[in-house]
This record gives C-alpha cells, sequence and structure tokens, in this order.
C-alpha cells in the first residue's frame, strides 16, 4: 500500500513538474522596464540569450555621453527614434540604420525637433517589445520598422508605404553612447540589395 502511494506521488510530481515546465514565461517579462535614463546595455528586446547581436531603436545615442552618466541608447520618456542599432550593449551601438521616405536628410536631427532632420515620431501603442523580438511604426514615414536576432546576427525588415523616395539610411559616422570618435569607415554598395 505505501508502495503504491509512494508511486503514485512520484508521478504526480512528475506529471506537475513536466507541465510547469512547458510554461511559456517570457509572456511575463517586459523589456522595456529600466528604460527611463538608461544606458545602452538595458535596452535590447530584438536579442538572445548571450548572443552577439543586440538590435533596439535608439532615441538619443548619438549625442553621446559627455559627462560620463547620461541616458544613451533608448529612453522610454522620448517620443522620436533616430535609428536602429545593433550591439545595444556596453554604451557600443554600432551603425545605426533608419528607413525613410521622402527628402533625404542625413543628419538625425534634435530630440525636441524631430523635423529637423531624419529622426521619427513614434507612439507606444504602435510599439512591440517582447523578448527576441521588437516592432514599431514610424509616424512620419508610415514605416513599419520589425528587429529580431538569432545567436550571432540581427535581422531588420522593414516596410515601406509606397512612394516615389524611400531610403536606408547606414549611419557609419556617428559616436554612439560612449563609443569613441569614428575616425575612419567606409561603405560599399555590392549591389541592389548587398553592402559591405
Amino acid at each position: 500500500m505505501k508502495l503504491t502511494f509512494g508511486a503514485g506521488l512520484l508521478t504526480l510530481g512528475l506529471l506537475a513538474a513536466s507541465e510547469a515546465s512547458a510554461q511559456n514565461v517570457l509572456k511575463y517579462v517586459n523589456p522595456n522596464i529600466g528604460t527611463a535614463h538608461s544606458r545602452w546595455f538595458f535596452y535590447t528586446p530584438a536579442a538572445v540569450p548571450y548572443g552577439m547581436a543586440k538590435l533596439a531603436p535608439s532615441t538619443n545615442g548619438h549625442y553621446g555621453n559627455a559627462s560620463g552618466w547620461e541616458a544613451v541608447g533608448y529612453d522610454t520618456r522620448q517620443n522620436s527614434i533616430e535609428g536602429f542599432v545593433h550591439f545595444h550593449e556596453w554604451q557600443l551601438g554600432g551603425v545605426s540604420f533608419m528607413p525613410t521616405t521622402g527628402e533625404l536628410r542625413t543628419q538625425p536631427g534634435d530630440l525636441d525637433k524631430p523635423g529637423s532632420g531624419y529622426r521619427s515620431h513614434f507612439d507606444r501603442q504602435n510599439q512591440v517589445a517582447e523578448p527576441g523580438y521588437y516592432k514599431v511604426l514610424l509616424d512620419d514615414y508610415g514605416i513599419t520598422a520589425e528587429l529580431t536576432a538569432t545567436k550571432r546576427v540581427g535581422f531588420h525588415r522593414y516596410t515601406f508605404p509606397k512612394s516615389d523616395q524611400a531610403h536606408l539610411i547606414l549611419d557609419i559616422g556617428s559616436k554612439q553612447g560612449e563609443s569613441g570618435e569614428v575616425t575612419d569607415a567606409s561603405i560599399r554598395m555590392v549591389d541592389a540589395t548587398h553592402v559591405e
């Protein structure tokens, strides 16, 4: 009798444990917690654990970090995006990508005046941030930006509206966060879909 009861209890315990491990705990993760006055390494929604590519939007990264403890990268108090950056960790912004339409602008513009450059307003109602995935609608251009990553590769997908002028700006010369000044950089268009 004791053996049957013990075996039954063990079986129930194993079933309960397997059911608990099958639950999706990622639904409880909110990547936006702690993004007010954050530093680069605190906001990487489009990344996998210990991955090399950590993609995220940047609201103020090109301003740098002159005083040593300034919010750089993504700040939830700001409502415009200046680009989407790889290696969003430890104050290293990497290359910034920004999709735009209309007249080509070559500077990010001011935080308080997004129309002064290529940055775009966005509404948090049109933003999705979850582990491994980020999506937002860039209001000024009608472009949907999506970011995701594998362990070593970051993926961007931009859905453009019908437009006579569509651009993808690769900002390779902007100081991002605490990165040093860019002294030498180049980019070459290999064909219509590849750059190096």
